[in-house]
């Protein structure tokens, strides 16, 4: 089985591999040097000033608008200043660095949290199960500062284990790049190490982005931002959220919002009362917030679905029978790029091998081994294969390749105004079902992956049996 998974990456990276669509190489780290840039000369790194730092990166159209808007927190500021005064190439080659240790850090870390015991197998197959997590290598490869803010949020709790308090400070001010995947640190603040350790970083993030944001209007100028981004991006087909797959599916904005609204509320009534049992201890809780948080977000793309990796790993290290099968087709339903399905031509053999080989690294990890599980690589590549035939009429088109050559938009409108016009015009805007299921997929997986890891996360807190026919005691499961 470790040789198949071997010859089916190998297969999927180099004989089934899509065509590049060509332009800039790390397009969401594109608006983060720009933003520097522009903040390094005074200007609002969060309007339409950005452009004129964009323009001038190699593979950007300059003859066209094609704004990618930045929406960072403005303590970030500094950073992307750092980076924006090296040359376009060597901030690549520095980001790219960044980019391969985050993703070390969250396979590898999540492994180390799911069980004291590793050995070489467990490694290479974390390592393969990393490739194949399509939110991971996408976020690697577009330069997302999703990848390293998760990173900081699955080795927070290693650090905590630390004496001294300040790591783990750190890396809380690193997860808060991201700021929305950043609040599921809130499940550890049952512990007062816990509280010392993120004060420090709030002050750090709260004192940062109100002095970045002095000659910019003030920190409410940033929420501002936020607002009018949120509202642009709301429903487009890219906005992985409840609302987003509810208005492709037919319901209008009032009650998409609604019932986004209310499965946010019944997510967050979940999570508050198993952060108040005594049945799970600390990484538990950590882990089962990790893969309800992508239910409630407001606003969430494919590579915030990072976030799912900890869980997965830390379920399927443990569960057993029915309760390993179920979490397995849940991190293969999160881990399959299905919109690339209807954004890429010809993407079907790669997603297939990948989900054939994300099943093969599953079947490495697992604590016990049957011969139904073997059985899961080839109807992962079925069901991926099968998915792909509809998808195919119904083309999803790719922002910006879609622009034409002479777009532009009035001068006068501001930066999240251009973005909505810029999704409009490509297409990406469109109200398609089927686009809708598609998304469906990973936050079904989210839903299960929190259902079967509430379920095994008690019963190994609490059943002395289960732990022994795991072959793990129970104290090799890490509590802090």
């Amino acid at each position: 089985m470790f040789l198949a998974l071997a010859i089916l990456l190998l297969g999927a990276g180099f004989f089934a591999r899509t065509p590049d669509t060509g332009g800039v190489a790390l397009r969401d780290f594109e608006a983060y040097y720009a933003a520097g840039g522009t903040w390094h000369y005074h200007g609002d790194p969060y309007g339409r000033e950005i452009w004129r730092v964009e323009r001038q990166i190699p593979g950007v159209q300059a003859k066209r608008d094609e704004l990618l808007p930045f929406v960072g927190p403005p303590f970030s500021l500094p950073l992307w200043e750092a980076l924006s005064q090296l040359p376009w190439a060597w901030a690549c080659a520095l980001w790219r660095a960044v980019m391969i240790a985050a993703f070390c850090a969250i396979v590898l870390g999540s492994l180390r949290l799911a069980a004291a015991r590793i050995d070489r197998f467990d490694v290479v197959a974390a390592l393969a199960l990393g490739g194949t997590f399509a939110p991971l290598t996408s976020g690697v490869a577009l330069g997302q500062v999703a990848v390293p803010a998760v990173a900081a949020i699955v080795t927070i709790p290693l650090l905590l284990r630390v004496r001294f308090a300040y790591a783990a400070t750190l890396g809380a001010i690193v997860a808060a790049l991201q700021p929305n995947l950043a609040i599921v640190l809130a499940a550890r603040l049952r512990e007062p190490r816990t509280w010392i350790a993120f004060s420090g970083a709030c002050a750090v993030v709260a004192g940062g982005s109100a002095v970045a944001m002095a000659g910019l209007g003030g920190i409410g100028h940033y929420f501002s931002v936020l607002r009018d981004h949120a509202e642009a991006e709301r429903f487009i087909a890219i906005q992985t959220t409840v609302s987003g797959v509810a208005r492709g599916l037919g319901a209008d904005g009032r009650l998409a919002g609604t019932i986004a609204f209310a499965v946010a509320i019944a997510v967050l009534a979940g999570i508050c009362v198993q952060l108040a049992s005594r049945r799970y201890s600390a990484t538990d809780l950590f882990a089962i917030a990790c893969a309800a948080l992508p239910l409630a977000l407001p606003f969430a793309h494919e590579h915030d679905f990072v976030i799912a990796v900890l869980p997965a790993v830390l379920v399927l290290r443990r569960a057993r029978g029915t309760a390993w099968l179920l979490a397995a087709i849940a991190a293969i339903a999160l881990s399959v790029d299905w919109l690339g399905l209807a954004q890429r031509e010809g993407s079907t053999p790669e997603a297939a091998a990948f989900a054939a080989a994300c099943a093969c690294s599953l079947f490495v990890l697992a604590s016990h081994h049957s011969k139904a599980m073997m059985a899961l690589p080839l109807g992962a590549a079925l069901c991926v294969v099968a998915i792909a035939v509809p998808a195919a009429h119904h083309p999803l088109p790719t922002w910006p390749d879609r622009l034409p050559l002479a777009f532009h938009v009035e001068r006068t409108l501001p930066a999240a105004a251009v973005w909505q016009a810029e999704q409009r015009v490509a297409g990406i805007a469109g109200l398609d079902p089927y686009w809708a299921l598609l998304r469906l997929a990973p936050l079904a997986g989210c839903a299960l992956l929190w259902s079967v890891a509430s379920v095994v996360f008690s019963a190994s807190a609490s059943s002395e049996p289960l732990s022994s026919a795991l072959g793990r005691p129970a104290a090799s499961y890490p509590s802090a």
